[in-house]
């Protein structure tokens, strides 16, 4: 016998609770049986934290922990300081993200949930099916966010890891501006990669610090925290303890990951939210969803980027992962020869080809210029 569904949402995180969030809320959920899967149950823990930027009110605006009208950016000769309005850098914690999308979805009475690991997804165009432990399941519909597992290797788009750690640490005496987020910082030694640490302070004893490295070389634990050690001692103080730590790695590629197959669509990370050249998802993603819920159940615009954007990424990406240029010099050049909130624009998606041929002339334009036909072709 088969169980089955009207809509299916494999995966229980960010990605698929959030689509669960964004159709409930526009209606399409009404009379439809649905099912939520995942092997880690009911989401509740402080296991991340997400961060973006964003002009005006988004859709979780009740649940921004705190937010900064200003970020720095820092390398070995440069120090900026930035106003980034009309944008704010916001931050969500995972803690409020949880309660709130699950007391909503407390409230649906067709919702199962189900502690399982989705197995043999298959797709035959109109119904995908799937197993639960030894039951066979089907659904006329389902989004799943479970994983595609790329190595750098088997693919020909660039590809480079952002495995970060971090730590939410409370100092002795009064030491950062709740009102400024260092954004990156590049003052800590590279070792031939793209390592930057970023702080975001919630008051002035209370922050997150926190170290990112592109590469497809990772650390250990005591690596990662080595760096936060020897940055916070060089820059903040050695006065603080740790109250809570968090870490995880981000895959930032153009690999082309496919949006949908029939009715099975990919959303998160799988279905290729993430920005391939910052690794930032929230955004991206709520504005994905967001759109889908508009124009549900047509599902033509699922690309979460312009695909102009991919391609500009894929040039930034092989710039960085062939060495051409060090992220330390690059990201904080872009800043430094363009208004803030051009880049931060750009960085979201969000600009006119105008506004980026006029960021580009600001970079190394024979390097950029080579490898983004290099890339095209």
């Amino acid at each position: 016998m088969i169980t089955h569904y009207d809509i299916a949402i494999l995966g229980g995180g960010l990605a698929g609770l959030s689509t669960l969030y964004h159709l409930g809320k526009a209606g399409h959920l009404a009379g439809k049986s649905v099912v939520l899967v995942d092997p880690e149950g009911r989401k509740e823990a402080h296991d991340r934290s997400w961060s973006f930027w964003e002009e005006g009110a988004g859709p979780f605006e009740e649940l921004v922990y705190h937010r900064w009208p200003k970020v720095t950016l820092h390398n070995q000769t440069k120090n900026l300081n930035c106003e980034i309005s009309p944008y704010e850098y916001k931050l969500i914690r995972s803690t409020e993200f949880y309660a709130h999308v699950n007391a909503y979805l407390d409230t649906l009475p067709n919702l199962e949930r189900r502690t399982s690991l989705a197995t043999e997804v298959q797709s035959d165009g109109e119904q995908v099916t799937f197993r639960l432990g030894e039951e066979q399941c089907s659904a006329s519909l389902a989004f799943s966010s479970l994983p595609l597992h790329l190595r750098p290797r088997q693919i020909k788009q660039p590809y480079l890891d952002q495995h970060f750690r971090g730590w939410f640490v409370e100092t002795e005496e009064d030491i950062f501006d709740p009102t400024t987020a260092a954004l990156m910082d590049f003052r800590t030694p590279q070792h031939g990669e793209s390592r930057f640490c970023y702080v975001m302070p919630f008051t002035p004893r209370r922050a997150l610090v926190e170290v990112a490295i592109f590469s497809n070389e990772h650390l250990t634990t005591e690596g990662y925290d080595h760096i936060l050690k020897e940055y916070m001692a060089a820059h903040w103080t050695s006065d603080y303890r740790i109250e809570h730590t968090e870490g995880g790695n981000i895959p930032m590629t153009t690999y082309p990951f496919p949006l949908r197959k029939g009715n099975l669509i990919y959303i998160g990370m799988r279905g290729g939210a993430t920005r391939p050249s910052t690794g930032y998802t929230f955004y991206a993603l709520q504005r994905q969803l967001t759109r889908l819920a508009q124009t549900f159940p047509d599902f033509n615009k699922l690309p979460p980027w312009p695909s102009r954007h991919i391609q500009y990424d894929a040039t930034l990406l092989r710039i960085l992962q062939d060495g051409k240029l060090n992220g330390a010099e690059l990201f904080v050049d872009l800043f430094a020869g363009n208004p803030p909130e051009r880049v931060l624009a750009f960085l979201n998606g969000e600009t006119s080809i105008w506004q980026e041929l006029q960021l580009m002339s600001t970079t190394n334009i024979p390097v950029f210029g080579s490898t983004f036909v290099r890339e095209l072709f």
